[in-house]
């Protein structure tokens, strides 16, 4: 399994409020991957989103020997809710950090599956094939809207009110999580990333990147570069993982 992460400040921002995890080889945690996308006032955001990992590695550390690969799921989901307290806490608790919170997507690969629980509107994507599918619905105003039939997916990419998300770490005492498993075939490719990327680049700009027969660290330079070449309106990150799951 090979995996490439990049986080990038943008063209606007002052600061990077999003935070990655892409485990080294020396690293406790293998095959977990978290993405995380920061808000607040001052540097609040950034605090968040490295605050919300930490929490979130720090309760796998703990648990994950309690939970077979059956229980992954419920893993992952209590390692949000970790991460929410944790966060929420530390909000109610520390001035500077009032009202700060995060998105957060995490995946988790093995044995031949893709676990993925995730908060907000940042999102996970499956490369296959050629086409690249969304494993998430952003918690979000215009996926709302779009749910109840009221826009279109296509006017929820344009909605002026696209970014107002519906559910975050650590806004609240305890958070809802949505959790997907999807089986892993050979040549798939995970993408996780803020909003900073898809909010810039479309679905099928991003499948064209990643279906090109270059390395995987250029083709997250290159969603990158793309993003920032639109305007790069906030920051970006993302991480790339090539599953090399089964047949």
């Amino acid at each position: 399994m090979k995996a490439i992460g990049i986080s990038d400040i943008g063209k606007c921002r002052k600061n990077n409020e999003d935070a990655l995890y892409v485990p080294l080889p020396e690293d406790e945690i293998q095959n977990l991957f978290i993405v995380a996308d920061g808000m607040g006032g001052c540097n609040a955001g950034e605090v968040a989103s490295q605050y919300a990992i930490d929490s979130f590695l720090n309760y796998i550390k703990k648990e994950r020997d309690s939970h077979g690969e059956e229980d992954i799921p419920d893993l992952l989901a209590e390692a949000m809710a970790a991460s929410n307290r944790a966060v929420y806490d530390k909000s109610n608790s520390e001035r500077e950090f009032a009202e700060m919170g995060t998105t957060m997507v995490a995946a988790a690969v093995q044995d031949g599956k893709i676990f993925v629980a995730y908060v907000g509107d940042s999102r996970a994507y499956l490369f296959r094939k050629k086409e690249l599918s969304p494993l998430t619905t952003d918690h979000s105003y215009v996926m709302e809207l779009v749910r109840l039939g009221s826009i279109t997916k296509e006017e929820a990419a344009s909605h002026p009110k696209r970014n107002i998300i519906t559910r975050a770490v650590g806004i609240k005492e305890t958070v809802e999580t949505d959790a997907i498993v999807e089986n892993a075939l050979r040549g798939d490719i995970l993408l996780l990333c803020t909003d900073g990327l898809s909010g810039m680049v479309s679905d099928k700009e991003m499948a064209e990147v990643i279906g090109k027969r270059i390395t995987l660290e250029k083709k997250a330079q290159k969603l990158v570069e793309m993003a920032n070449e639109r305007g790069g309106y906030d920051n970006i990150s993302l991480i790339l993982v090539d599953v090399g799951g089964k047949n």
